[in-house]
């Protein structure tokens, strides 16, 4: 019995040490920005799922601003005030959630 409980403990503490990282799970703390830190009040959000992400956000034109978080993006306009979210088809709630805090505030660090 000693042996089975050692041989289950060295195989799990040996799978924690070779499991790779998710870089899109993001489990920290999320504090909604104040509204007073807003710069898109009460946007119509769109969520886009593309397989090139990255490569379709470089060619939009038409907004008032754009940031870059890991896999996707997103990008805003004031008038009418709209954010929309572009991803990859392999995301994250985290991923969803950092780009649309991104677009609130305008970009700035949350």
């Amino acid at each position: 019995m000693n042996r089975l409980v050692c041989f289950i403990l060295s195989l799990s503490s040996t799978f924690g040490w070779t499991q790779t990282r998710d870089l899109l799970l993001d489990f920290s703390m999320v504090f909604p920005p104040a509204l007073d830190r807003h710069k898109v009040v009460q946007p119509e959000v769109h969520w886009l799922t593309r397989p090139d992400a990255l490569e379709h956000c470089e060619q939009i034109k038409a907004h008032d601003g754009f940031a870059v978080w890991q896999e996707g993006c997103v990008y805003w306009t004031h008038v009418p005030a709209t954010c929309t979210i572009v991803t990859t088809g392999r995301t994250t709630h985290s991923q969803v959630g950092r780009l649309f805090l991104l677009c609130l505030t305008a970009g700035e660090s949350t």
